[in-house]
């Protein structure tokens, strides 16, 4: 009866943080480049014994909408952006809505620089030109005019677990390692934006499962929280 409780109440932490992981993707339905997260599963270990696996991130390519923005970029292919954080980090990201700081860098919305082939990517003079039109080959070759810019850096991650949500839809990896990739394995789409793979209706299902899960749970408790209580009856006559 003890084991019969203690399963119920980890069912109850369990489901809590996969409701957790549904509602986080619903808040993200629309947010550029979001990934949905998979909800935490409950596995047995070598020992036997049940433990909770956290959780882990979904990487399939969700639908590109069309901006005709010449700075939205999405990428086809199991590839990243390379960004370069505030605090030096490289993270990787599939949110590609840049734009032009004031200092002429190509950065995210957050104001971190887009690295390219050559490093951090510069537009300067070429840019504010008139009538300089800004142009991104499927192979990410960046052109002002017909002046050649650089080269966007894209990587593949090869163990998605080792990602680390690191916020405004970015990751870095937890063992620092990232490959670039060759042209062929990836191509860049100028003026649209991948957007969230979360689909709203598999959210639902999923989350109307979970509570019906949690609410027998809960039962459950209740129903041996009741037994214990006439055993204590019967054992005080």
């Amino acid at each position: 009866m003890v084991n019969g409780l203690e399963s119920a109440s980890k069912s109850l932490t369990l489901n809590e943080k996969k409701i957790g992981s549904l509602v986080n993707n619903l808040a993200n339905l629309n947010s550029t480049g979001y990934k949905r997260e998979l909800p935490f599963e409950q596995i047995m270990n070598s020992n036997g014994e049940n433990t909770i696996r956290k959780n882990m991130l979904d990487f399939t390519q969700g639908d590109l909408i069309q901006t005709d923005n010449p700075l939205d970029l999405a990428i086809n292919g199991d590839a990243f952006f390379v960004i370069a954080a505030e605090n030096g980090d490289m993270q990787f990201t599939k949110n590609g809505k840049f734009a032009v700081s004031d200092e002429g860098f190509l950065v995210d919305n957050l104001g971190n620089k887009v690295m390219g082939q050559s490093g951090e990517i510069q537009l300067l003079e070429d840019f504010w030109q008139k009538d300089r039109t800004v142009s991104i080959s499927t192979n990410g070759e960046i052109f002002v005019g017909k002046n050649f810019i650089d080269k966007l850096k894209i990587v593949a991650v090869e163990e998605k677990a080792d990602l680390i949500r690191c916020g405004n839809n970015n990751y870095k990896v937890s063992n620092g390692y990232f490959e670039d990739l060759e042209e062929d394995q990836f191509k860049i789409a100028q003026g649209y934006l991948e957007n969230s793979n979360v689909n709203p209706i598999i959210e639902m299902e999923e989350m109307i499962r979970i509570s019906k899960e949690y609410e027998s749970a809960q039962k459950m408790i209740q129903y041996i929280d009741e037994i214990m209580a006439r055993a204590n009856e019967i054992g005080t006559i």
